[in-house]
């Protein structure tokens, strides 16, 4: 069990560092606010909270599936493909529920921003699927 952690830990990290990264990226080369989407914390707290705070809720939240993802990998594999479509279906419909929620209007370009964001995520889990294979 402790590799499975480590190893959710490290994937997870991996993952959603490069998935803020390449977000980052999107948001300052356009106008697309999708690094503000993927930080959006509005339907938590009335408060700004620090951008440090943001990020690390937000690795919290990819080590947690990263995880959870390697176990299923591990132990039941034939549910591994399923369970990857439908946290990326679960990770699309946050698009909207996070760009709904939010307390300021976000920049977002539609179908644009929808197209970029299910991409990333596609990409994210792919690194995720990366790692499990490389043994990391």
């Amino acid at each position: 069990m402790g590799k499975i952690l480590l190893s959710g830990l490290i994937s997870g990290t991996v993952a959603g560092l490069l998935l803020a990264g390449a977000f980052l990226y999107v948001q300052l080369s356009t106008d697309i606010e999708l690094l503000d989407l993927l930080l959006n914390l509005d339907f938590i707290s009335t408060k700004e909270l620090h951008i440090v705070i943001q990020i690390l809720l937000h690795l919290l939240v990819s080590v947690v599936m990263a995880t959870i993802l390697k176990w299923i990998y591990i132990n039941r594999s034939k549910l591994y493909m399923p369970s990857m479509v439908m946290i990326w279906l679960i990770m699309t419909m946050l698009y909207y529920i996070l760009s709904t929620q939010a307390e300021e209007p976000m920049e977002l370009h539609s179908y644009i921003g929808w197209t970029l964001w299910s991409i990333f995520h596609i990409g994210y889990l792919e690194v995720l699927h990366i790692c499990y294979e490389k043994k990391i």
